[in-house]
């Protein structure tokens, strides 16, 4: 499931609540990884990147009060070419916004997964989580429990692969504004 850009991310917390104040992660393990390096980057180039994030929720059947988080990244990392009119040198390290001057050509792709086994502390009186609490959980704890693992591996791995270790930036999911009434 991609997190959307109409996703009501103060709904999604409400209905995630009781499961976020139950829930503890056991175990976090990287399942899946490839790395597709094109080729070698310019020697005074400007890289930019960028990610898609895909997680899913699994219900272990055998353990009701468990669960796995499995969280899909894709990162590409473009070299971008900025062709200049006049003579002066520019900084191509100044901005990662491309213009209109600018080329991007694929340097690396980078995809992997990990899963995250989570355990439930139910009360007594608790009822079973219900699936749109565990969709809710994804789209809110969840994703910000496993974003700290994807962001050091994007880092290891870039410099790795003899790019500059790339320092992915705070996780920010998008929030659909309320609309305001008059």
């Amino acid at each position: 499931m991609k997190i959307s850009g109409d996703l009501d991310l103060y709904a999604a917390q409400q209905e995630a609540a009781r499961l976020a104040a139950r829930a503890q992660v056991r175990d976090i393990r990287l399942l899946r990884s490839s790395i597709e390096m094109e080729r070698f980057p310019g020697h005074s180039v400007h890289l930019r990147w960028s990610m898609d994030t895909d997680i899913e929720a699994e219900r272990d059947e055998n353990d009701g009060d468990a669960f796995v988080l499995r969280t899909k990244y894709t990162v590409k990392v473009n070299e971008v070419v900025t062709t200049v009119s006049s003579e002066e040198p520019r900084d191509l390290s100044a901005s990662t916004e491309g213009s209109d001057d600018d080329e991007a050509s694929l340097i690396a792709d980078i995809s992997f997964e990990f899963a995250a086994l989570f355990t439930v502390e139910r009360r007594e009186d608790d009822s079973p989580v219900t699936d749109e609490e565990l969709r809710a959980y994804s789209f809110t704890t969840g994703v910000f429990a496993m974003y700290p693992y994807a962001r050091e591996y994007i880092y290891d791995t870039t410099g790795r692969v003899g790019l500059p270790p790339l320092t992915v930036g705070v996780l920010q999911l998008p929030v659909k504004r309320p609309v305001a009434t008059a």
